[in-house]
């Protein structure tokens, strides 16, 4: 299970596309709590962190502190986007009940002031091109 690519944020995590195309998310403060020396670096300096780059050959990830991770620890260590969206998604509607969509319809015997003044302009430019 390779990384194709990735995307690091400033709150340590990482968007992580492996070559099955699944997009996963690593909370790397999470995935190093118990870490010290270089691999501590990346989850206090958010400067190192942020020196994160795609190693194409060994397809992971590698540090500027050259700190790298098997990319199948990165896989088993993260979560599914579509898992986290829809256990969000059935969290947040369970909270709340969503909005029903609505149907929306044009009355054409009613026209706005501002559709009656929009054409009011559009015949006066329409004369003076004349």
């Amino acid at each position: 299970m390779r990384v194709l690519s990735f995307y690091p944020t400033k709150t340590f995590k990482l968007i992580l596309e492996f070559e099955n195309s699944d997009y996963r998310l690593l909370d790397m403060r999470e995935f190093l709590q118990n870490e010290e020396g270089l691999k501590e670096e990346i989850i206090n300096d958010i400067e190192v962190f942020m020196t994160a780059k795609l190693d194409e050959v060994a397809g992971t990830i590698r540090w500027s502190n050259d700190v790298d991770f098997d990319p199948e620890i990165l896989y088993k260590s993260s979560i599914s986007l579509d898992e986290l969206i829809n256990k969000n998604f059935i969290k947040d509607k369970k909270a709340r009940e969503l909005p029903k969509p609505k149907k929306i319809t044009r009355i054409s015997a009613s026209e706005s002031e501002l559709s009656r003044e929009n054409k009011r302009l559009i015949r006066l430019l329409n004369q003076l091109r004349n």
